[in-house]
């Protein structure tokens, strides 16, 4: 079965009750065209609306990562809400962005865009077991620890609550990448890690990045793991 549409869907889904960044745009409609298209209507209460239709595939027929989609709606919505935009069609009357073709032209990039709010929000998914990422449900590894909340405590340090054997736990990872000092893209380590050293045969790599003498009433312990990528 086609899963293009869901997984257009839940990478979307976000900008249903909350406007896209820099605009009052809100997410009004989305579904598919056909021809491997998936059509999203944008609308706010001082704009028209806008129709968005988004590729599945780039054209040497590989598919698109889930989070192209975020960037390239954030784009197109900002450039049309500072009349930036030209439109090359139109459908029922209303102005038409053929994402595929802006690519093409060079006004949109084939790489993902990622901010810090996606790399939260991907984390926060990812370790809740978000069906956008993971079958499972509840849990990415609901054998091994539940995420029970979280604390941006800087804007580069992301403190995780997990019930797990050890407790509940705080474990700090990085919100940016040691090398690039950019926003850790969507799709790395979080989960993978975290399974890794909790592993119930592995007891003595988590302990080893035990904060001593942190004090947060919300867990027993925390774990140092912006390091370790």
């Amino acid at each position: 079965m086609d899963d293009f549409p869901a997984r257009v869907l839940l990478t979307l889904r976000r900008f249903i009750g909350t406007p896209l960044p820099a605009t009052d745009y809100y997410i009004q409609a989305a579904h598919p065209i056909g021809s491997g298209r998936y059509r999203v209507r944008l609308a706010s209460a001082t704009m028209g609306p806008l129709l968005v239709d988004l590729p599945e595939r780039w054209p040497d027929g590989q598919q698109i990562g889930d989070w192209w989609y975020v960037g390239t709606l954030r784009r197109i919505a900002q450039r049309a809400w500072a009349e930036d935009l030209s439109y090359t069609h139109s459908d029922a009357g209303l102005p038409v962005v053929d994402a595929a073709e802006l690519l093409s032209a060079g006004g949109l990039n084939k790489e993902s865009e990622v901010t810090a709010q996606d790399t939260l929000d991907y984390v926060i998914a990812d370790l809740v077991g978000d069906p956008l990422w993971h079958d499972a449900a509840t849990s990415a590894a609901p054998g091994l620890y539940r995420l029970v909340g979280f604390n941006l405590r800087t804007p580069d340090l992301l403190r995780i609550y997990l019930s797990c054997d050890y407790g509940t736990i705080g474990v700090d990872v990085a919100m940016y990448d040691d090398d690039t000092h950019q926003p850790r893209a969507v799709g790395w380590w979080a989960s993978a890690k975290l399974m890794a050293i909790l592993n119930p045969d592995d007891r003595a790599t988590l302990p080893a990045h035990r904060v001593d003498g942190a004090a947060d009433p919300l867990c027993d312990a925390v774990y140092d793991l912006t390091g370790w990528a």
